[in-house]
């Protein structure tokens, strides 16, 4: 299987408004280039764009404006049935009158290709996704979990340059969603396939991705690796939407080499990292994730805490600081004082895990 490279150059994507208006900017120019064998995930909310932008990869809908190229290749003007790519959709769409093993090679048949070589291909497939065995039954007398590689298996088995996935685990529990996530991800290394995947699921993002492209109202709002994303958004709406965040608003006092000192409720607060330029008076927002800080007896910020629940591997407390919420995630309890909802606190930051933009 020959992994390609994916690019979308300047893409766009406008519908008119049905009701009168401006017309509506589903995706607004978006700009990417995927390697072979990368597997990047599309995340966002409700409407950012992110399944029209997968669906003008795979031909169903047309670009506005802009280029989509796999390989070396100009694939806007091409219809589905004409590009080298493969979808596996969030509701299987597999045929319920036949078995396994004819859903799976259905694709290979209106390819042509001859009995022996279609068996060798499917069976080689079955064994790779786990269904070797299974193939002789139909789709409804398997489980959801099943199901999924059945579509997972039909997409490969052609051996496409490109693998689209469009939140293929959202029907499945969440315990299945875990283990299919898993297995998605070592099949996709194993194959060595290009994948494209769109979620609106952090934790499937963070689990699965070389790359996260976090997209809002239809333009790239940040890309970048799970690691980078998380401790380094470089906006709220990044830092909200990957994880949990904490904010901390302040204006900046200096800047050196260690990093900003800024001045926040009052207080001072120094060697606080970033990755841009401010200049002093700049306003700034501190991004504080629950488990870089901790309750302390004595500190630096005062609060009060409003909760505190044990949760097994760490202590959850939020606390009231200057009429802000705060929430904190202290690891490993067992050993340390457990502030009670109602006492008089501080909240302690590990500066080095702190992040303005």
């Amino acid at each position: 299987m020959s992994a390609k490279g994916l690019s979308l150059i300047d893409l766009e994507k406008v519908y008119p408004n049905k009701h009168g208006g401006a017309p509506v900017h589903a995706v607004d120019h978006v700009s990417m280039d995927i390697a072979p064998g990368e597997f990047v995930t599309l995340l966002g909310p409700s409407g950012c764009g992110k399944t029209t932008t997968l669906r003008m990869i795979a031909g169903f809908e047309k670009p506005t404006g802009g280029d989509i190229r796999l390989g070396d290749q100009s694939i806007r003007y091409l219809s589905p049935d004409k590009r080298d790519t493969a979808m596996v959709f969030q509701t299987y769409a597999l045929f319920p009158n036949m078995n396994i093993y004819d859903n799976i090679s259905y694709g290979l048949k209106i390819k042509k290709l001859s009995s022996s070589e279609i068996n060798r291909k499917v069976m080689n497939i079955l064994e790779m996704t786990g269904l070797k065995g299974l193939e002789k039954r139909h789709t409804n007398e398997i489980s959801g979990g099943q199901q999924q590689r059945v579509a997972l298996a039909r997409a490969l088995v052609m051996e496409p340059g490109v693998l689209l996935f469009d939140e293929p685990l959202s029907n499945l529990d969440a315990n299945l969603r875990i283990q299919m996530r898993t297995e998605i991800r070592r099949i996709q290394r194993e194959v060595g396939i290009t994948a494209v995947y769109v979620t609106h699921d952090q934790a499937e993002a963070m689990s699965m991705s070389d790359r996260i492209v976090i997209l809002k109202d239809g333009r790239i709002e940040q890309m970048g690796s799970p690691e980078e994303v998380y401790y380094s958004p470089n906006s709220e709406f990044s830092a909200n939407f990957i994880g949990t965040a904490n904010m901390l608003y302040g204006t900046v006092i200096s800047q050196g080499k260690e990093g900003l000192t800024i001045e926040t409720m009052g207080k001072q607060l120094k060697n606080i990292p970033s990755d841009r330029r401010f200049e002093p008076g700049e306003k700034c927002t501190v991004i504080v994730r629950p488990e870089a800080c901790s309750v302390r007896e004595s500190g630096l910020l005062e609060a009060t805490v409003t909760l505190s629940t044990f949760m097994g591997s760490y202590q959850l407390y939020e606390l009231q600081i200057d009429g802000r919420r705060f929430t904190v995630h202290e690891n490993n309890p067992k050993n340390k004082h457990i502030f009670k909802s109602g006492e008089t606190a501080f909240l302690h930051l590990d500066i080095a895990d702190t992040h303005a933009i």
